[in-house]
């Protein structure tokens, strides 16, 4: 037996193994799904598909697999030729998988239904699944920046740049802070500041490095500006901190609405959200994050899977599929903007919430960024912790990625 036939049975063994947890075995006449998430969701899915399965005889195989592991269980079903047909992911593995042949140009397939999906989704989400002309994947649906603060020691959430360092320095002669959630001290924290100061990782089209740029300097300046009164520089819990009022301000992922709700009840009527200050570009710009759904190459069944995909589009379904997060936590937000005008949320939540997703971004649709974030998160952490100059840490992380994405190109 030739070493090219033991590494693919190999390959598919492993496959097998690392499944095994994912569900039952799959039907000829059954689309199968991965999903990124809990049990809790993708049984949600598969009730919902019950509709689906009336109208066009197929039936719905939701499986959930975990974020630990979900993006090397992709790789090993890619690899082996055994993956599911429809399959759920982070923003950028979609480009990723797509660039290694592994998944449907949706545009390609499906161009007039791209076109109509693209003007319902949130612009700055649907900005973040495209290569080019190229769509591997659609948005199932997001996460966003939002500030939060305690309205009994901040009456008004600070407006802008300005506003936001006068409060931090207030706050710091009172021996209160602010958190800046969602990660560890990295380049989603600070992407909303480079946009808000009016730069970016890339140019327009995604064709040379603007990282080291005037505009992203001012950024990482004001951020470390921010760090230095009075940001923590610990992980703090968000609950715990607004609810002991140590730190009554912070900007975190959307989902904590829900984990303040639960998680500290006895400040209820006592915090609010806002959208994120005002940057030296106008824009108060957030980070938008969440899932995208798309359609295997290997799949023998990519129309069905197209229209269940489509299915799960649908502002009904999405207000379902929202209605049902709450009581699970998962607390992911509708990307469909029609959803949005009977979507039942608290309307002081709702007309924040829409609004700052209207003025968001996701992560550059860029073939390698996952691999080359960690030279922007150095340099955050030198200017940070190290108090190192902002100009200087961004050259070489700019340097660094130019380097690296042009092997990956050749």
């Amino acid at each position: 037996m030739s070493f090219k036939r033991i590494v693919s049975i190999l390959v598919v063994v492993g496959y097998a193994l690392t499944c095994a947890g994912c569900g039952g075995a799959a039907r000829k006449d059954e689309l199968v799904m991965w999903l990124v998430s809990s049990e809790a969701q993708a049984r949600t899915i598969m009730e919902l598909s019950g509709e689906f399965t009336e109208k066009t005889g197929k039936k719905v195989l939701c499986q959930a697999i975990s974020w630990n592991n979900a993006h090397s269980k992709y790789l090993t079903s890619i690899a082996g030729g055994v993956t599911p047909d429809i399959g759920t992911m982070g923003l950028t593995w979609g480009i990723e998988f797509g660039e290694l042949g592994a998944m449907v140009d949706l545009n390609a397939a499906f161009p007039e239904d791209i076109s109509e999906l693209s003007k319902k989704n949130f612009p700055g989400i649907v900005e973040s699944t495209k290569v080019g002309n190229k769509v591997y994947g659609v948005p199932l649906d997001m996460s966003e920046h939002i500030m939060f603060y305690r309205t009994d020691i901040i009456p008004t959430p600070p407006a802008d740049w300005d506003e936001l360092m006068t409060l931090l320095k207030k706050l710091r002669r009172e021996g209160r802070g602010m958190i800046l959630d969602w990660g560890s001290l990295q380049w989603i924290k600070f992407a909303p500041f480079l946009w808000q100061a009016g730069g970016d990782f890339f140019n327009s089209d995604y064709t040379s490095v603007t990282i080291d740029k005037p505009a992203a300097v001012t950024a990482l300046t004001y951020f470390g500006q921010l760090y230095a009164n009075g940001v923590s520089r610990t992980t703090v819990p968000l609950e715990q901190g607004m609810r002991t009022g140590d730190y009554p301000l912070a900007i975190s992922g959307n989902w904590k609405i829900i984990s303040l709700m639960l998680g500290a009840p006895e400040i209820k009527g006592k915090w609010a959200i806002a959208m994120l200050p005002r940057g030296l570009s106008g824009k108060r710009t957030a980070f938008i994050g969440g899932r995208v759904m798309g359609v295997f190459s290997a799949s023998t069944m990519k129309n069905e899977a197209w229209e269940f995909i489509k299915f799960l589009s649908r502002p009904d379904i999405q207000t379902k599929l929202y209605e049902a997060s709450l009581e699970t936590e998962d607390s992911y937000l509708p990307p469909n903007m029609d959803t949005w005008r009977t979507l039942p949320m608290d309307e002081k939540f709702k007309k924040i919430l829409e609004n700052q997703a209207k003025d968001a971004k996701g992560p550059p649709p860029v073939l390698g960024w996952d691999s080359v974030t960690r030279f922007v998160n150095h340099a955050i952490q030198m200017v940070v912790f190290k108090r190192a100059d902002p100009a200087v840490e961004l050259k070489k992380a700019a340097s660094e990625i130019r380097i690296e994405l042009s092997k990956k190109r050749r």
